[in-house]
């Protein structure tokens, strides 16, 4: 078989497959089956949203600091919530992302509050509530290793404020396995790059995206 008769034949195979597995997913009720194909026919690259509740409404995201150390940490959950809703805004099709300055006037003007009286303030139809449990940049008094743990939920305003999806991130460290001399950068640096490490591993939830690109993230540490 010539190389041109090859390239006509693998595109039939990948769809012959695809309507395979979508037939089998009908059948069986495997949503997950579907989306294992999908990542197999796109080169393995590619994993699908979490969570697909955002397309086509106006989301506001909130990410509330540690109980224990609001004040210290509130300019950190403002970066995290602002650079989330930056990157829901260019990945999420056909959604409406509140600008972070209306929920920082908000939360200036009301405190924390209740996050269903943000929503209707700026007429949210979606939420997206992080909620960070610690959150650390040492490790140690002489090396940087961020440290955060974080909840995540989205609640639906059409409904009331029901909880639409929720997920446990769980612990974030950055760099993943050891710490980086404070010498090495400020510690303004630091909180950048920790706060696109957050950022990213809330906001990928909810668009498909490459899972590699989060090791490129990583090596920002060393730099």
């Amino acid at each position: 078989m010539d190389r041109s008769h090859a390239h006509v034949v693998a595109p039939h195979r990948a769809i012959t497959l695809f309507m395979a597995l979508a037939a089998l997913a009908a059948s069986t009720g495997c949503a997950s089956m579907l989306a294992t194909g999908m990542y197999v026919l796109q080169g393995g690259n590619v994993v699908p949203a979490e969570c697909e509740g955002l397309k086509g409404e106006r989301v506001v995201v909130m990410c509330k600091p540690p109980s224990s150390h609001e004040y210290r940490h509130a300019g950190a959950s403002r970066a995290i919530a602002a650079r989330t809703s930056e990157m829901l805004a260019k990945n999420v099709k056909k959604i409406d992302v509140v600008n972070p300055r209306e929920v920082d006037n908000w939360i200036d003007e009301s405190d924390w509050g209740d996050f269903r009286e943000l929503a209707q303030a700026v007429h949210a139809d979606k939420v997206v509530y992080i909620e960070i449990e610690n959150f650390e940049l040492y490790k140690g008094k002489t090396l940087y290793q961020g440290n955060a743990n974080m909840h995540l939920t989205v609640y639906d305003m059409k409904q009331r404020g029901k909880e639409l999806w929720s997920k446990n991130i769980g612990e974030v460290l950055y760099p993943t396995n050891s710490g980086i001399p404070a010498q090495d950068k400020p510690v303004q640096q630091f909180e950048r790059e920790f706060v696109e490490i957050i950022a990213d591993r809330v906001a990928t939830n909810f668009f498909k995206h490459d899972p590699n690109e989060s090791f490129a993230l990583d090596a920002m540490a060393n730099r």
